[in-house]
């Protein structure tokens, strides 16, 4: 959702298609269950979040739009998500079953984010970009979002690898970012920051002069962080949908997940005027991503589609 330059993986179907695939295939099974589950009957028992009451859910930085330190705890886009999930656990849990809360867990960094979930220390991570080496350990839910591999660059540096060799660039430690651009870009000096904050901040004092990142984020934090800067190049370096993970073993968070999320999409399409204030908040054309509702909407459309052809070819 927001390659910008190209409207990318919402604006262009064969990019969203490829996007979106590439997630749907891996966990096609998963997908299944909760249009079998969509009748009204709940699960027969329930499920450890619904039996401790806490949806455990590591938070990385405090960076937009995925998450944005508030009064009262946490909001942005991934607990607009979070709060959907919350309450189709609520909606669907067992008699007895107590009511379903939101508790943010805060990881210093990346890695130890998804040790939490490994271990069993949380239950969730949302606004995770996918990777088919974090598909090895975690389950992922449906995209909520797309988004490429880009930079934020000085005027006059286009992006491509010729222009940054030599370069030092900053990117997020155990990133898909600082995998796919030390993966394409030879002859550069990576230097990795264990948050978005850190990131951010190195690139504001001129500590560093390019910064690798998701779209969504760099755009996002781009006025504040590096106004005279250029998202580049035209072309993303690569495309990755981008959603929530779960332990392997947490098929009915998972499941209920993916109900969340599509009746959360669907309402979008459908054109729910609070969910449309709620996504636009952080997506939409006033916010520093800027995506118009069409672009949103058409790229909802795509994720919803491609899931209900996957689910008539089995």
């Amino acid at each position: 959702m927001g390659d910008l330059h190209d409207v990318g993986s919402m604006g262009s179907i064969r990019h969203a298609r490829l996007a979106l695939l590439a997630v749907c295939s891996t966990f096609l099974l998963a997908c299944q269950k909760p249009a079998e589950q969509t009748t009204g009957n709940p699960p027969a028992t329930p499920d450890p979040v619904s039996e401790s009451g806490q949806l455990r859910a590591v938070v990385i930085g405090t960076e937009l739009p995925m998450v944005r330190k508030a009064d009262q705890g946490f909001d942005g886009l991934s607990f607009v998500v979070l709060e959907a999930i919350r309450d189709q656990l609520n909606a669907e849990g067992v008699k007895g079953a107590k009511q379903v809360s939101i508790v943010p867990i805060v990881a210093p960094n990346v890695a130890s984010g998804l040790e939490m979930i490994r271990s069993g220390k949380a239950d969730i991570a949302c606004g995770v970009n996918f990777s088919w080496e974090r598909q090895k350990n975690f389950d992922f839910t449906l995209p909520f979002a797309s988004s490429g591999i880009r930079l934020l660059a000085p005027k006059g540096n286009d992006g491509t690898p010729k222009n940054l060799q030599g370069k030092t660039i900053g990117v997020i430690a155990d990133s898909v970012a600082a995998t796919v651009l030390a993966e394409n870009i030879n002859q550069a000096t990576f230097k990795s920051y264990a948050t978005p904050s850190d990131a951010l901040q190195a690139l504001k004092s001129g500590a560093i002069q390019l910064l690798a990142g998701d779209s969504l984020w760099l755009r996002a934090s781009q006025q504040e962080t590096a106004p005279a800067d250029v998202i580049v190049p035209v072309e993303p370096y690569a495309r990755s949908a981008v959603g929530c993970i779960v332990a392997e073993s947490s098929s009915s968070l998972l499941d209920l997940s993916n109900i969340a999320l599509g009746r959360l999409m669907q309402a979008y399409v459908d054109g729910d005027p609070k969910v449309r204030k709620e996504i636009n908040a952080w997506l939409g054309k006033d916010s520093g991503v800027g995506l118009t509702e069409e672009q949103i909407n058409h790229y909802y459309r795509n994720v919803l589609s491609t899931v209900a052809e996957f689910q008539k070819a089995s």
